[in-house]
């Protein structure tokens, strides 16, 4: 299935949506932010999907936003605003997907795109990749929403790093910030995304999803309540936890239904 900017792929139970742009860089534009919200909404009911991939065609994964849709959509702080909520849509979506997901990086991966890479839960770079948010170069300034989720993931230090230089860092200084959890030679990217989307897809999807929602919790400033911690032993009750178990003792693969 392909749209005009996303492309939709299903290899078994492994999807693959790629940014479709590549004469742009795969630079994002409403119609992306737009066009990936509906897709990765879509797949949320898919019951026989494992693994979502997520990547941009034409050797860049993105290049950052389309600079050509400023003075139309985003000039005043309600036409920020309402673009940024957009933006928010779709990068929530991809944060909240109970589905492992993985960012396939090469090329750019600046600005916007560098946002969409961080909302996966892990992030596979080729060694040449570049990255960095080198908005200060033109006076943008990134709202709190999406700089706090960067914050989060890589720490105050390493993002000032970025936006206050605008400098664009190699893939081994991204490994090294947690920007990216794997980097590997270019020409083994495709290689280790297959490797690791096979055994993503092998594991419990009921584990997968509680691991999700747990980790993302545990972000959050306020305690813990009594039915959140009674929740994270429940899964014991999961016919998931039973076949694992089982085949363990049998010696034997595991078939998850994710229930």
């Amino acid at each position: 299935m392909t749209t005009d900017t996303i492309r939709l792929e299903r290899r078994e139970a492994i999807a693959i949506l790629s940014l479709n742009r590549p004469e742009k860089r795969n630079a994002l534009n409403a119609e992306i932010w737009r066009g990936l919200a509906a897709q990765l909404k879509a797949l949320r009911g898919q019951a026989d999907l494992r693994c979502v991939v997520l990547t941009g065609l034409g050797g860049h994964f993105a290049a950052g936003a389309d600079m050509a849709e400023f003075a139309a959509l985003r000039a005043t702080p309600r036409g920020a605003r309402d673009y940024g909520e957009m933006m928010l849509d779709a990068l929530w979506t991809l944060r909240d997907l109970s589905l492992p997901t993985v960012a396939r990086i090469e090329g750019n991966c600046l600005g916007g795109g560098l946002e969409l890479a961080a909302m996966c839960d892990l992030r596979i770079a080729a060694e040449d990749a570049k990255f960095g948010i080198p908005i200060q170069r033109v006076g943008i300034t990134m709202p709190y929403p999406e700089l706090a989720a960067l914050v989060d993931l890589i720490g105050r230090p390493a993002m000032l790093e970025m936006l206050l230089t605008g400098d664009i860092f190699d893939a081994a200084w991204a490994w090294r910030q947690g920007l990216v959890t794997r980097c590997v030679p270019a020409d083994l990217l495709d290689a280790s995304v297959a490797e690791l989307c096979s055994r993503l897809s092998a594991g419990s999807p009921v584990s997968h999803r509680n691991h999700k929602k747990f980790t993302q919790r545990c972000l959050e400033r306020r305690p813990l309540g009594a039915e959140e911690i009674a929740e994270s032993y429940a899964a014991v009750d999961s016919a998931d936890y039973i076949e694992g178990i089982a085949a363990f003792l049998e010696k034997r693969r595991p078939q998850f239904r994710g229930a």
